[in-house]
């Protein structure tokens, strides 16, 4: 069964939460979906930008907010999969380099484990 990796990731303190997704999304995005060890073990890719507007709605009701600019998903076959984009030489020369432009890696935090839908009203487009 394939599992999921779930980082939780911050921007640079000197960026804008817009000048994090804006890099994020334009510009490392396209990067790490060109690698070939990405074509190879990614399932999916995705990443969830935060709302900034709606989260201080939330937190204004009283609601704990994690402190975080958005997640990155990806679903692979097993955590070897996972393992080897992480140790991919492709990766390590371009994509970690390029993660200095945005991502506070330190402050980044990973979940791995399986999904469990108990409600979906989604269709395939959406």
């Amino acid at each position: 069964m394939p599992i999921r990796v779930i980082g939780l990731v911050k921007r640079r303190p000197d960026l804008t939460h817009e000048q994090f997704i804006d890099y994020w999304s334009n510009k490392h995005g396209p990067l790490f979906k060109s690698f070939e060890i990405v074509k190879q073990k990614v399932i999916l890719y995705s990443q969830f930008h935060v709302l900034t507007p709606q989260s201080n709605q939330l937190a204004a009701l009283g609601v704990t907010v994690p402190d975080f600019d958005g997640t990155s998903e990806f679903i692979v076959e097993n955590i070897e999969d996972f393992l080897a984009i992480l140790s991919d030489p492709e990766y390590l020369e371009k994509g970690v380099p390029d993660e200095e432009h945005f991502l506070d890696r330190n402050a980044t935090q990973v979940l791995i484990g399986d999904y469990q839908v108990k409600i979906s009203k989604l269709t395939e487009s959406t």
